[in-house]
């Protein structure tokens, strides 16, 4: 009575620990991905056009 006792715990912790994984493995998979399309809708500066200041101006003063 007693080692059924122990088997049924033994295997509900295992298969907690299982679940457990597996969650957290498709937690971490979930915010990859995520992270990876957000990454990619910037791939691009938001004005390709932009040149800093001070190159502006260099350009500007010289006729």
């Amino acid at each position: 009575m007693q080692s059924d006792l122990n088997r049924l715990r033994h295997r509900k912790s295992r298969r907690h620990k299982i679940i457990g994984l597996f969650v957290l493995c498709v937690v971490v998979a979930l915010v990859m991905v995520m992270m990876r399309t957000c990454s990619d809708q910037f791939a691009e500066p938001y004005n390709t056009n932009y040149q800093p200041m001070d190159t502006e101006r260099k350009q500007g003063n010289n006729p």
